[in-house]
């Protein structure tokens, strides 16, 4: 009998049941996107902010790191400044070497006044992992540097300037410039918004040629993905429990990554650089948040459009709520044969929402992020039962003062 009062009920008032449902799968179809997009967003984010370049720098453990890229300042003499180029490649061998999209070794001396930086700017390596063969350099590692002319190659004469240091010295792309006792042509001007601006940039084996360093780096910058940081991320490993140690081990932060890569490479330290770090989690944050507000307020808004339908539809109905009150139908069945009509619109426009938001969020993958967006098979299903929810809970107010209504004074409205 149930079943067939909630038939019968859903063919009545077609047009707003249809109006029902549309707001519910419009809802529906926004949270099941943002919450796709949100729950994947992680990598995606940090491999569109990799373009800032370097958020860990290696230098070696005699040396004392201030600031970002290009801020090293000497604290030691002699060879413990300095470390193997060769050990370089090691820290993709790290659990998170995945992770490290890419990385730049580089020597840094003087020339007068002048710095000089002798660094990869796209060299090949061996893999110690796979033994294959891979490319990386300041040009992968800073794709987001702008530079007025060409980059150079490791071979040959060719170098960069940075766009300060260009501008005192009156360069211009295609400048034969002397550095280091030599004579170099300058391919192209780097405008990268930090201290390489005024740096000259040669091939990291001419620099170790000039300074008698064969060889040996400074400082190695790297670019890796990682989980924004929390309040355990921040723990001293020292004080760490086995279990606790092997959970931040195990999980992406950049002060776990840059713990592997010091045990990786002997005689290193490893830092984060805080201005990219930080910035990173702060904007996954934002997104994040804003993406749960705008959820949120799709489902409200959901929730509203059934609250102001239902109870145009119960006062219009209040007639037949009495009848079957009068003849003695109980508020429970009542509310019951009510609520399954609106649980029924509620799953049906959650399943057109949360399969349309599947494809919604797949869209917003390729157009923000020029990828996929890994959908969870869980993610509609949990979407469709929100709906449902949002469906009985905006009707659960109308219906309630539907059925607190006396039946006999309804009935006398209609003599």
């Amino acid at each position: 009998m149930i079943i067939r009062f909630v038939r019968q009920s859903l063919s009545r008032s077609p047009r707003r049941k249809v109006l029902l449902i549309a707001a519910i799968a419009l809802g529906s179809a926004v949270a099941t996107s943002m919450l796709g997009v949100m729950l994947s967003i992680g990598d995606k984010v940090n491999q569109e902010l990799r373009a800032v370049g370097a958020n860990i720098v290696v230098t070696a453990k005699a040396t004392a790191l201030e600031g970002g890229l290009g801020s090293v300042t000497t604290k030691a003499s002699g060879r413990a400044n300095y470390f193997p180029e060769a050990d370089a490649p090691k820290l993709k061998a790290i659990f998170w070497g995945l992770n490290i999209t890419a990385f730049a070794p580089s020597l840094s001396v003087h020339d007068g006044p002048q710095q000089v930086q002798g660094v990869w700017f796209n060299r090949a390596y061996t893999n110690p992992v796979d033994h294959k063969e891979q490319n990386t350099g300041l040009r992968t590692l800073n794709p987001a540097w702008k530079v007025n002319g060409s980059w150079a190659t490791d071979e040959g004469d060719a170098c960069m300037a940075g766009e300060n240091a260009a501008r005192r010295n009156h360069w211009q792309p295609g400048a034969t410039v002397h550095i280091l006792g030599a004579a170099c042509r300058l391919t192209g001007i780097i405008s990268a918004g930090d201290d390489v601006d005024e740096n000259v940039l040669l091939p990291l084996s001419r620099v170790q040629a000039a300074a008698g360093k064969p060889g040996l780096i400074d400082r190695i910058d790297v670019a890796a993905l990682t989980k924004p940081e929390d309040d355990f991320a921040r723990k001293d490993p020292k004080f760490m429990t086995a279990s606790e140690m092997e959970r931040w081990s195990c999980t992406n932060y950049v002060l776990s990554i840059a713990h592997q890569i010091e045990q990786a490479i002997p005689g290193t330290r490893a830092r984060p650089v805080r201005r990219v770090a930080d910035s990173e989690g702060k904007i996954l944050d934002k997104i994040g948040g804003l993406m749960a507000l705008i959820t949120l307020t799709a489902l409200l808004s959901a929730g509203l459009t059934v609250w102001s339908l239902t109870a145009t539809t119960l006062l219009e109905r209040r007639a037949e709520i009495a009848i079957m009150q009068a003849i003695g139908g109980s508020r429970f069945l009542i509310a019951t044969i009510l609520g399954l009509e609106t649980a029924l619109i509620g799953a049906v426009g959650g399943t057109i929402g949360a399969f349309s938001g599947v494809w919604l969020a797949s869209f917003v993958g390729r157009s923000v992020f020029h990828g996929t967006i890994e959908i969870s098979p869980v993610l509609p299903f949990i979407i469709i039962l929100a709906a449902i929810l949002v469906g009985l809970l905006g009707a659960a107010q109308p219906l309630s003062s539907s059925l607190r209504l006396e039946p006999a004074s309804i009935l006398r409205e209609g003599l």
